[in-house]
């Protein structure tokens, strides 16, 4: 009789942990189901976003062609590689006059300057006499100057390798005889301000 109800128990516990694992297995695959669900919702959006996305780029890509075929006005691709052809040599001419124009801007810009001038953006515009040039005071005197233009005070300005900036006097004389726009300073103090 022991034995019956031991079996007895024994078969309960077997039919309530079944019940049990029941309870699990079903537990384990309504989340496979979901997980499955998810997973095929993901896919599917990234799936219609790709979609849109080569959607749009084809559209893309036609406007693109559209305009190519107004552009190409009907040409045979012979005419465009021709017309094509003629251009890249239009754009070498115009690369090769570029280069000879900085060329011939860079041979003037290192031109050496004539020692008895002044310059302004490496054109002369003053004739200078006996400078004394004081280097440790970084100062250059020209006790007589006859310009072109009237010099501007704190103006840059070059001479020989310095760049100057002249200041030291505000007067001068134009000069009676002389063509128009001649003027005489009396002496005109520059400082060094850097090479050239």
């Amino acid at each position: 009789m022991e034995h019956q109800q031991y079996a007895a128990r024994g078969l309960d516990r077997a039919l309530a942990n079944a019940g049990a694992l029941r309870t699990v297995f079903e537990a384990f695959l309504l989340a496979v189901i979901l997980f499955a669900g998810i997973a095929y919702f993901a896919s599917h959006q990234s799936h219609q976003e790709r979609v849109a996305l080569l959607t749009d780029k084809l559209a893309s890509d036609e406007a693109v062609l559209a305009e190519y075929r107004v552009k190409l006005n009907g040409a045979t691709p012979a005419e465009a590689a021709t017309h094509i052809e003629r251009l890249t040599d239009q754009i070498a001419a115009l690369q090769t006059d570029v280069s000879e124009r900085q060329n011939k801007l860079v041979a003037r810009d290192n031109q050496p300057h004539d020692p008895h001038r002044l310059y302004e953006d490496n054109n002369p515009i003053a004739l200078v006499e006996r400078p004394q040039v004081d280097l440790d005071r970084r100062v250059i005197v020209f006790p007589m100057v006859t310009s072109d233009i009237i010099l501007g005070i704190n103006q840059s300005y070059e001479f020989q390798d310095w760049k100057l900036a002249c200041g030291g006097t505000r007067l001068y004389n134009s000069i009676k005889g002389a063509t128009a726009g001649a003027y005489s300073y009396a002496p005109l103090t520059c400082k060094i301000v850097g090479h050239r």
